[in-house]
């Protein structure tokens, strides 16, 4: 029955979500996936875009639905792509930018909007230049800021621009300073202005002069390159940066503080991870799940960081190991952390997390 699941989700024609093939096992994706962002609806569902399954690039889509618990399939992208980013417009499409379309190592310059009420993806104009992992994020006027990546020929990509959801148009924008790309790197802050935490350097962008600017000292408060990391908006208004691919990058921790335009280091979560998830729980604690380490290979743990005591705690593991997984709040305060990867392969598994403290638990949807 999963065959029969991926058959029918890998259709070349976008189809409507109304009446598509649900998963008949709870929890389980059509096809196993990986290196794709997913999108959380205004309804409440989560939209799982393309991605990997192991073996090739992904165009097929799928909605959960946390009422029934299942994956449904939704309309097939235009352009098969990983490794691409994707955002929520304020209006409810979801807008897809860039990523590869595993011919050779390729880059995309193609975009796509998603139409959450009839399943089908549309052609958008298409980006100046082509982008693999990008960085991407909704500024406070609803336009989007699109950074960095690599070129087909993994290049870093040195520039940036604007799409205007309003003209279905996009424009160039001041390039950084410094090369930009990663899913998930970019959070608006108070002020307005967008924090880019990658690379080496981290840099803020200024929506209202159109001007970058540093963000602190070269290296941050680590010293150190941060790629695969996470980069979490607290609730005060700083900014928590964890992990990364590096020895030093992935066994630290730091907080960037727009007032003072300065990065403090905090205390060392207790596993050192990259590739992994983090989310803001309720209470303004920050959630860390799964991930990779170099030496213990994938991870199922999971530890809560307390902005207020600067202080990790461990919380309860996730079902199995994942890196690079997907993690995302649903409306009853649990969490779906989907996909991803470990030494068995590519995963189609889903679980939902219950990260209250006193009842935290990870249990597999099926």
């Amino acid at each position: 029955m999963l065959w029969l699941g991926v058959v029918f989700a890998c259709g070349p024609a976008p189809r409507a979500d109304a009446g598509s093939v649900e998963s008949p096992v709870p929890g389980v994706l059509s096809t196993p996936r990986r290196l794709l962002p997913y999108v959380a609806l205004e309804d409440g569902r989560v939209l799982a875009a393309g991605g990997h399954d192991g073996g090739r690039t992904l165009g097929s889509c799928e909605v959960f639905d946390p009422d029934t618990g299942r994956w449904r399939s939704t309309g097939a992208l235009r352009t098969a792509r990983r490794n691409h980013a994707a955002v929520r417009l304020r209006d409810g499409r979801v807008l897809v930018v860039g990523g590869s379309n595993g011919v050779t190592v390729g880059a995309l310059a193609s975009a796509e909007l998603y139409a959450p009420d009839t399943g089908v993806w549309t052609q958008a104009a298409p980006m100046a230049e082509a982008r693999n992992d990008p960085a991407a994020v909704v500024l406070p006027d609803g336009r989007v800021l699109v950074a960095g990546g690599t070129d087909v020929d993994l290049r870093p990509v040195r520039s940036a621009e604007l799409f205007d959801p309003a003209s279905g148009t996009w424009s160039a924008v001041e390039a950084p300073g410094y090369v930009r790309g990663g899913a998930g790197t970019a959070v608006v802050l108070r002020t307005g202005k967008v924090l880019f935490a990658s690379g080496l350097q981290s840099e803020l962008y200024d929506p209202v002069t159109g001007h970058w600017e540093k963000a602190g000292a070269v290296g941050g408060a680590a010293g150190t390159h941060r790629l695969g990391h996470t980069v979490t908006l607290l609730p005060d208004g700083r900014v928590l940066v964890v992990g990364g691919t590096t020895t030093q990058a992935a066994r630290t921790a730091e907080v960037y503080v727009p007032e003072r335009n300065a990065w403090e280091s905090v205390e060392a979560p207790a596993v050192p991870r990259e590739h992994h998830a983090a989310l803001v729980t309720g209470e303004g604690a920050v959630l860390v799940v799964g991930g990779e380490h170099s030496s213990r290979g994938t991870l199922a743990s999971a530890e809560r960081f307390d902005p207020a005591q600067g202080t990790w705690t461990q919380a309860p593991t996730l079902h199995e190991p994942r890196g690079e997984a997907g993690a995302l709040w649903l409306r009853r305060g649990t969490v779906l952390v989907v996909g991803g990867v470990n030494e068995l392969g590519t995963l189609a598994t889903s679980e939902e997390y219950v990260p209250a403290p006193a009842v935290a638990q990870a249990t597999p949807l099926e």
